[in-house]
């Protein structure tokens, strides 16, 4: 009896290693292949973006909870500082000025050309109506304008560089554009001099001067004052007036003409 229950399951193991065997031989010869395991290729970089990813671990609530708690104290301190009276008034006067203040982009624009030429830009520049024709010249593109009454002393001379300017014995030596102040102090033939570098690689020398009103670094709005002139003979004031373009000099009043 069991002699032939023994035969019964050899049959049946057999009949189904025969099955087996025969759909293994009936696929493609690649099937195989695709149940071997496969080979990692490295990552190109060295690193993986899945190991990485897994080894970043999500900020807890606890940190949140802490980073809100600090913010919350600073505004506090903040309120309670500008509400009590141990804190000079001159002092929150000043923090409410800086925290309330424009900033000012037009003025940081301009140091940045002066200082390091036009600013890049992604876009073309397309030509507008109020673009200066390639004919025009320096004056009809000119910005700032010297006063009508100043009178021309000693023209340009490409020796000294300069020209000097009688500005009248009330008049004040101003910029007429935005600028930045590069350099402040003594000139070979300039004595006290200021000088101020302009947008599209131009540069002032102001020199000659009795008193200044700037400093170093600073960027000048149109119509701020940059000093005095010397006195010559009680009634004139001696302005030396140079400029640069590209770096050479040339006659200032083809930079920046009269009115």
């Amino acid at each position: 009896m069991f002699g032939g229950t023994n035969r019964v399951k050899e049959r049946r193991r057999e009949r189904l290693e025969r099955i087996r065997t025969q759909s293994r031989d009936s696929f493609s010869p690649y099937v195989d292949d695709w149940k071997d395991p496969i080979e990692v290729e490295p990552e190109p970089f060295g690193f993986s973006l899945k190991e990485n990813n897994e080894g970043m671990q999500p900020p807890s609530h606890e940190k949140w909870g802490l980073q809100v708690f600090a913010s919350v104290l600073l505004l506090g301190v903040a309120y309670l500082l500008f509400q009590t009276s141990l804190i000079p008034a001159s002092w929150k006067d000043s923090a409410r000025e800086v925290m309330t203040r424009d900033f000012n982009f037009a003025g940081v624009a301009a140091w940045y050309e002066a200082r390091f030429g036009p600013i890049p830009t992604m876009l073309p520049q397309v030509p507008g109506p109020s673009a200066v024709s390639a004919t025009s010249t320096a004056k009809d593109a000119a910005v700032w304008r010297l006063p009508a009454n100043w009178k021309v002393v000693k023209a340009y001379e490409a020796s000294d560089a300069k020209v000097v300017l009688d500005t009248g014995v009330g008049e004040q030596v101003k910029i007429g554009e935005m600028g930045w102040v590069s350099y402040v102090g003594e000139q070979p033939g300039f004595g006290t001099t200021v000088i101020v570098r302009l947008t599209k690689g131009r540069e002032v020398w102001l020199g000659n001067l009795d008193s200044v009103g700037v400093a170093k670094d600073e960027v000048l709005s149109p119509g701020q004052v940059i000093g005095t002139a010397q006195v010559v003979n009680g009634t004139e004031r001696h302005l030396y007036f140079a400029a640069k373009t590209d770096d050479q000099f040339v006659d200032p009043l083809e930079v920046i003409p009269f009115e």
